[in-house]
């Protein structure tokens, strides 16, 4: 590049004005190329290349220790190596987009709008309040106490389901609310509870107002659908929280909050692209995407996070396998409350 040349260079910054030697490439003080030369547009074109050439560099080779070296990047980052690897948070921040966006096309590859399921109703259709006249395809629910069978096509007033604490009736509940609204999409939460004898409660024009939202009467799998495509929003607000988990088992003097943030910010960084690879793959087939995912989570996320465990922290393999067990034992309070948190907030914004 001309713009290095010494006959360019100046003696003094001019970005801060910090006096420089000729010697000087770039100001000692703010990093400012020491050149005089007006920028023209091959000056400008050249500049652009090598920013993206550094950058793809630094991710060339954080990708490649992701995948060979478990926990390797992390600790080179921590210990100073910042050109040779890509920042953890903006690496895992631009993996978390992309899985984002992934994971949303496989959502509405996956339900081909223009393919109507066979239990779906439209606004148009006749829905059916005699249990007994429905197809046969219909996927029923059974009280254990009556015996009787229940149908998600149907619409039952609140007399005919006697125990709301049963969560098969909760389930038909929530399917009847959707199944009377295509019925009657003018009608009013308030004028349908009424009609359908059920009170005028906040929780039931909650669960109104929501069963209208739904796509389908399959009601577990649509919210469990919801759940999962939260899921990586959810990890990507909780790794702060988690890496609190990393400090506390493998509290050390002469690592801080931030060295645990980092290794958990990569590890994590490895499994979304995983999963980025595991959603393109499902694509092609859903089976191979399963079993992948399967594999995965009961065997290659495991070790991975151990080998990256014993190459962050360099403590021995029986110490590292017992703290590695002690993570997983307090993962589980934690995990447990993420869930709770997690369903709450999907019920919520569903």
């Amino acid at each position: 590049m001309k713009r290095k040349e010494v006959k360019y260079r100046g003696e003094k910054c001019i970005n801060c004005e910090t006096p420089l030697d000729v010697s000087e490439k770039y100001c000692h003080a703010c990093g400012q190329l020491n050149s005089t030369k007006k920028l023209d547009i091959k000056d400008f074109i050249e500049e652009f290349f090598a920013n993206f050439y550094a950058y793809d560099s630094r991710l060339r080779n954080t990708f490649v220790t992701l995948f060979t070296k478990p926990g390797i990047a992390a600790r080179e980052f921590s210990e100073g190596k910042r050109n040779h690897h890509a920042n953890p948070f903006r690496l895992f921040l631009s993996i978390s987009i992309i899985l984002f966006i992934v994971m949303d096309i496989s959502s509405r590859f996956n339900n081909n709008p223009n393919e109507k399921s066979k239990t779906e109703l439209n606004k148009g259709d006749s829905i059916k309040t005699d249990y007994n006249k429905i197809h046969a395809t219909s996927i029923k629910e059974v009280d254990k106490k009556t015996v009787k069978q229940f149908h998600r096509d149907s619409i039952y007033k609140a007399s005919e389901l006697k125990d709301p604490k049963n969560l098969n009736h909760l389930n038909l509940r929530i399917t009847t609310f959707r199944n009377y609204n295509l019925k009657n999409p003018n009608e009013t939460p308030e004028m349908a509870l009424k009609k359908l004898g059920y009170e005028n409660n906040n929780i039931n024009r909650y669960i109104y107002e929501k069963a209208q939202n739904l796509k389908s009467n399959d009601v577990v799998r649509e919210i469990g659908d919801y759940i999962l495509g939260k899921l990586p929003f959810l990890i990507f607000l909780s790794i702060p929280f988690i890496a609190i988990i990393f400090w506390i088992t493998f509290y050390n003097k002469t690592l801080n909050y931030t060295d645990h943030l980092v290794f958990t910010y990569n590890f994590y960084s490895f499994m979304f692209i995983c999963l980025i690879l595991f959603e393109i793959i499902g694509f092609i087939s859903t089976d191979i995407s399963e079993i992948l995912l399967g594999v995965s989570f009961s065997i290659l996320f495991p070790f991975y996070l151990y080998k990256s465990l014993r190459n962050f922290y360099q403590n021995s393999n029986w110490k590292t396998i017992f703290k590695f067990l002690l993570l997983n034992i307090l993962f589980i309070p934690i995990s447990l409350l993420a869930v709770l948190v997690l369903l709450t907030i999907s019920v919520m914004l569903f």
